[in-house]
């Protein structure tokens, strides 16, 4: 990033990315949010590049917890460091957080009544559209050239056919690219083919950033008191201390997206402390893919039954504090590595093996979620509007919000 690029950013006021965020987090489902990250910070406010938004995306990928909240907290540190971090990441995670409690009281509430299940079938069909077009978005920005189609298409397979774990996946991306990068600095032929870098990309790779000590050190200071904070509040009560404890572990510990959280938040959540049943645990399932925001603000739901409001916002707390403490203490050491082209070209590949994974998302939600014609008619329908239309995803949702109810 050139001085002139981090003097504009020093000038972005924390309010505006707060409410930026905010908005991508009004409107984000699932796996969306990270094609509307794209369109806001990139295209419409300009605050990336296209080259430095998917370094995020795939620093976010290798991260414990869920890609999306890492990805909105590493931005957020690109921006304004720690306190943008603290702005980006409250701005968008306070809609899902409130939608998540609405929805849960409504469906509790309502959950009889067919305009309610018929408007929850017709959003997960819509969310199900948003995610294909962000996974094709993705597609075309992350994997242009030979060499990381091949590791897109691996990572494919990897998943999909042979079923191995995020760990496995993440090992072959980095090894694999790792072997492209030395080619395409020792074979012309691949650098010019395969990889389209040249030999004068290699020899700027000692222009970089110097590490700014001081600020990684305030950073650590403020990061240290963030997490004092917290012992404080999980320990008034011996549920926020379980409910804390619990969801740090999963935050911290889980790696491969809130899907691969799931069955050890349903293994603590039911079966270890009897906060909620299984049936419970279906339905705040469904309500997390049907509500903006990640899938792991199901820790709102469970918090809920176990504490009610207090009991949310501890366990919503502590299922992404893990996260942002780390990407806060490392953001500048994999921003200055990003500078080197040789840890592009590695991060380039690692990152098109997980975009390749996505599809097996989009193949999963598919199979479960479009079972019959006018559920593929709405999820075409999303893809369709957001492709060749300027329409705001917004009111793609609210649209499609009506349309479910009369369709269905």
């Amino acid at each position: 990033m050139t001085e002139k690029a981090r003097a504009k950013f020093e000038k972005v006021p924390l309010h505006e990315i707060g409410f930026t965020f905010l908005r991508i987090g009004i409107v984000s489902f699932s796996l969306a949010a990270l094609g509307e990250a794209r369109n806001w910070l990139v295209k419409e406010k300009n605050w990336f590049t296209d080259e430095e938004y998917l370094q995020g995306v795939g620093f976010s990928q290798v991260l414990p917890g869920a890609p999306a909240v890492s990805l909105m907290i590493y931005l957020g540190h690109r921006l304004r460091g720690f306190w943008g971090s603290v702005f980006s990441c409250a701005g968008y995670l306070l809609p899902a957080f409130v939608f998540m409690l609405l929805t849960t009281y409504l469906y509790m509430e309502y959950q009889e009544l067919a305009i309610i299940s018929n408007l929850f079938r017709g959003l997960e069909a819509l969310v199900t559209g948003l995610v294909i077009n962000t996974v094709i978005n993705l597609w075309q920005s992350g994997v242009k050239v030979k060499q990381n189609w091949i590791l897109g298409i691996s990572g494919f397979i990897l998943i999909y056919f042979l079923q191995l774990s995020i760990y496995w996946i993440l090992l072959a991306g980095i090894v694999t690219s790792t072997f492209f990068m030395l080619l395409s600095k020792h074979s012309s032929w691949w650098a010019r083919n395969m990889a389209e870098v040249s030999n004068n990309d290699f020899q700027q790779e000692n222009n970089t950033t110097p590490v700014n000590w001081k600020k990684i050190g305030i950073t650590a200071g403020l990061v240290a008191a963030v997490l004092a904070g917290n012992i404080i509040l999980i320990n008034m009560s011996d549920v926020f201390t379980r409910l804390g404890t619990t969801f740090m572990e999963l935050g911290g510990l889980v790696f491969g997206s809130g899907y691969a959280m799931l069955p050890f938040i349903q293994e603590e959540a039911i079966d270890t402390y009897h906060w909620i049943t299984t049936n419970q645990f279906t339905a705040a399932l469904a309500l997390s893919l049907i509500t903006p925001g990640p899938l792991t603000k199901i820790a709102a739901f469970i918090g809920f039954k176990a504490a009610g409001l207090a009991g949310a916002v501890v366990a919503t707390i502590n299922i992404y504090i893990p996260t942002f403490c780390i990407i806060n203490l490392l953001a500048d050491f994999y921003r200055r590595a990003g500078e080197i082209m040789s840890m592009r070209i590695i991060v380039r590949g690692v990152l098109a093996a997980f975009i390749g994974t996505l599809w097996a998302v989009v193949i999963r939600l598919s199979t479960d979620i479009l079972v019959d014609i006018p559920t593929m008619l709405m999820a075409l329908g999303a893809v369709a509007v957001q492709r060749f239309t300027n329409i705001d995803t917004l009111w793609v949702v609210l649209i499609g919000a009506a349309v479910s109810v009369l369709l269905f």
